[in-house]
C-alpha cells in the first residue's frame, strides 16, 4: 500500500486547537469553582479600600461618600472572562471537530 504524506493522520493530541480547548475547558471549570471565594475576597479588598477612602474623606472634613462595595456591585467582575473562555472553547472545539471528526467525502 502506497501512502503519501498528504493522507497521513496525525494524532488530535498534536493538535494545538485540543489542547487550547483542554486549558480553556479547566479554566473555565476553575473559573466555576473557585470565581466565588475569589469574588468574596475581592469584596473584601475593596471594601478595605472604600473604608481607607472615608477616613481620608471624614478627616478632611467631608460627609464620606464613597460606597460600601458588595457581592453583587462591585469594581470587579468574572463574567468578561468567562465570556471569553467560553468563545475560545467553542471556537477551539469547533476546529479540533474540523479536522479530527467531520466526515470527508471520498472521491473514488
Amino acid at each position: 500500500m502506497n501512502v503519501t504524506k498528504g493522507s497521513e493522520r496525525k494524532s488530535i493530541f498534536e493538535s494545538p486547537f485540543y489542547w487550547i480547548y483542554v486549558f480553556s475547558t479547566a479554566g473555565l471549570i476553575g473559573l466555576v469553582l473557585l470565581g466565588p471565594k475569589f469574588l468574596e475576597r475581592q469584596v473584601q479588598e475593596e471594601r478595605s479600600f472604600q473604608g481607607r477612602e472615608r477616613v481620608k474623606q471624614a478627616v478632611a472634613g467631608h460627609v464620606p461618600s464613597t460606597e460600601m462595595s458588595t457581592i453583587e456591585d462591585s469594581w470587579f467582575r468574572l463574567q468578561p472572562l468567562a465570556w471569553v473562555l467560553s468563545v475560545v472553547l467553542i471556537g477551539s472545539w469547533f476546529v479540533v471537530w474540523w479536522q479530527f471528526f467531520r466526515r470527508r467525502r471520498t472521491n473514488y
